[in-house]
């Protein structure tokens, strides 16, 4: 593994999800499946053949390998978060350098495992891939999966992180995150926190944040879009949300960001205080990372790695886009690199899971 801190988001994105599962409280959840052209996709796109194809002048087709249909990219979860919006927008990118055009079909539930189920019962053909975070991989170490899922996934590539903050209701009876500790050391267990993923990465900032703080929260699960929704409107005190799915709602007044899991401020989002000034080394994210199915062809699963690869790392507009949302370009991992990731998740979890 390249780097410490990321041996640390993996150890500690799954004991704060295995730890968490035992306390969460119950509220809403959902599963849905819904498939959608990505933004970019127009009549040109889908109807591009053997020219299109060409002019991306990918590394596929040097290897000799073209696609010449559309793919279609799972992803666990509704349409609006932050694995939905990262991905269409990637896809708007990725379509002109691939040659045909991408479809999004969102399929939540379960922690990812509902998502990935119907993947497991698609043909893996080389046109069907997976867009994903940790959370599945997490429910299956616990056993939440009926097949065997780490011995059906296919490492791809991974794409991006983004930064972990706490975001605040305009009525709730603090201001800044300084007054939050306080106002929860003196009220353990009141003030409300909503979360998608109690058994995942939310959970794990949750837990890593409030144990180093010293402070109880009281659990609300619910969709992400719910959640956040509910923070808005007062209901629930805090949510768990990135920049980039949150940020607008902070620069409208609906929504207060606390703190970002960073161990210095962003340039982004500057006025924002980050753990590290707190003197925590909370800084978990959310990693976003590509993944195919047992049985898709290699040849296809290294030219959509290779796709992947060059528009994320010498596309302007991808660029400024991430800059604009708060996320890094730093975590562009290549099939082996990925697939020690993945592993290191499941293995952890599985640990976890038997304390």
């Amino acid at each position: 593994m390249k780097s410490k801190k990321l041996m640390r988001i993996l150890s500690g994105l799954v004991s704060g999800a295995m730890l968490l599962s035992l306390c969460a409280c119950g509220g809403s959840g959902g599963s849905g499946a819904k498939e959608s052209p990505a933004p970019a996709a127009t009549e040109a796109a889908k109807d591009a053949g053997s020219e299109a194809v060409k002019e991306a002048g990918t590394e596929a087709a040097a290897s000799g390998f073209q696609f010449d249909h559309r793919i279609e990219i799972m992803v666990p979860g509704g349409e609006g978060g932050g694995l939905d919006t990262t991905v269409r927008k990637f896809a708007t990118y990725l379509e002109k350098e691939l040659g045909v055009s991408i479809v999004v079909s969102n399929r939540s539930g379960a922690s990812g495992i509902t998502g990935y189920t119907w993947s497991h019962n698609q043909p893996a053909d080389g046109y069907k891939y997976q867009f994903t975070a940790p959370s599945a991989i997490i429910a299956a170490a616990q056993g939440q999966c009926e097949f065997d899922l780490m011995s059906e996934i296919v490492p791809v590539s991974g794409l991006v992180m983004a930064e972990g903050m706490f975001f605040a209701s305009p009525k709730a009876p603090f201001k800044d995150v300084n007054e939050m500790i306080d106002y929860c050391k003196a009220n353990p267990g009141k003030v409300t926190v909503a979360t998608d993923s109690p058994n995942g990465i939310s959970g794990a900032i949750i837990n890593e944040f409030c144990d180093q703080a010293g402070i109880e929260l009281k659990w609300i699960t619910s969709e992400s879009n719910e959640g956040t929704i509910s923070v808005i409107a007062g209901d629930v005190d805090l949510v768990i949300n990135t920049w980039s799915d949150a940020g607008a709602y902070a620069e409208s007044g609906d929504l207060v960001p606390l703190v970002v899991m960073a161990q210095q401020r962003s340039d982004i989002y500057p006025d924002v205080p980050c753990s590290g000034e707190l003197g925590y080394t909370s800084d978990l994210g959310f990693y976003r990372v590509f993944t195919a199915m047992k049985g898709t062809p290699q040849e296809a699963v290294d030219a959509f790695e290779a796709a992947v690869h060059k528009v994320a790392t010498t596309n302007a507009e991808w660029a400024q886009w991430l800059e604009m949302n708060g996320m890094g370009n730093t975590f562009v991992w290549d099939a082996d690199e990925l697939s020690e990731i993945l592993q290191n998740t499941y293995d952890t979890a599985v640990e976890m899971n038997k304390k």
